[in-house]
This record gives structure tokens, sequence and C-alpha cells, in this order.
């Protein structure tokens, strides 16, 4: 769950047999407009995972922004210093209140941009929640950063996939508008 500025995921990463021989190499942001830099929530965040994240090594796992702009989508690699990986978890320990020992913002160099190479060569799979829902964003409430879960080989739902949003559906029923439900349904309001 989350928005535009700020991601939350589950404090248990997936396990799977089909993950042991692999290595982590980060996580994806999606954002609306590039932002020339990791957001201070990003740092938290990545910090946050390294640190309890005993697979993840902090030279090798980055963070890449996705940035959807007019006409184009912006790809960008970063990874955190060990400035901003000690700022990060001072400010995880601290719930984000900037006293968390290097004060409320990051300090200039707590990230750099890195290489990202990306090529047709190499071919994937999807691992998808064995509950089936992977977007939490139409049940929030959910979601929560203790949740554990369990991963499937399987192609993701589309987001507004009706798995994902159950309760928007029990509306209708309750609703007492039976009458006008069953209108529409019709395919050609002018047959």
């Amino acid at each position: 769950w989350g928005n535009h500025q700020q991601v939350n995921v589950p404090q248990q990463l997936p396990d799977h047999d089909y993950l042991d021989d692999l290595e982590p190499l980060g996580w994806l942001h999606t954002q609306p407009n590039e932002t020339g830099g990791l957001s201070e929530k990003d740092i938290q965040m990545h910090s946050g995972i390294l640190e309890r994240q005993e697979s993840w090594d902090g030279e090798r796992c980055i963070v890449v922004t996705c940035s959807f702009t007019p006409g184009s989508v912006s790809l960008t690699a970063y990874k955190l210093t060990p400035q901003g990986y000690e700022w990060g978890r001072g400010q995880n320990k601290d719930g984000g209140r900037g006293g968390g020992g290097s004060g409320g913002e990051p300090q200039p160099g707590s990230f750099e941009k890195v290489q990202m190479l990306l090529s047709d060569r190499f071919m994937g799979y999807f691992m998808v929640p064995e509950i089936g829902s992977w977007n939490y964003n139409f049940m929030g409430v959910k979601a929560s950063p203790n949740m554990s879960w369990n991963i499937k080989l399987d192609n993701p739902k589309e987001f507004y996939n009706p798995l994902h949003r159950p309760t928007h559906f029990l509306e209708f029923s309750g609703s007492g508008a039976e009458g006008k439900l069953s209108q529409a349904d019709v395919e050609d309001h002018l047959a």
C-alpha cells in the first residue's frame, strides 16, 4: 500500500524455493515525475530493508525510480552511501521524527546514481502472493507491516481486477438498487 511519495512493504520478504539461488537486486518505486534523487522516505525504506534482510547487500541492492512524465518513462537507479544508510537507520529508529541522530533531512551525498543495463537477453517470471491479490490500494486496512505472506508462480492480476477490491462489489448488493443492477448488464441500451 502506498502512494507516489511513499511505499510500504511487509517486513517479512517472501520465501520460496525458486528464490533460493537468486540474489536480490533491490526494489522499484513508481512516481508521477522525476525528482532528481531519492526522497527521504525512499532512503528510510531502503535502509530499513538493508538492516532487516541479511541477504540484501548494500553495495549491490539498489532503488530504481520509474517516473512517468508526459510522453516518456524515465528509469534511474540509485544506491545508498554509508552516510545515507546511517541517516536512514537513525530516522527509522526515531520513527522518522527527525531526532534520529543525524538530523531531519538527509545530507548531500546520501545516495549516488548507479549504472543500469536494460536487456532483452534475460528472461524472467512473475511470482505473486498465494492469496492472488497483490494490490492493496483498494484494501489498505488489510495491509500491515507485520503481515506474513507466501508467493506462487503465476501471472499478476490486472490493477482493477475484482479480486483486489471485494468490498467494492459488496456495496452494490446492499444498496437497494437491485432493479437497476439488472439493467447494468444490458450490452446495448438502444435495443
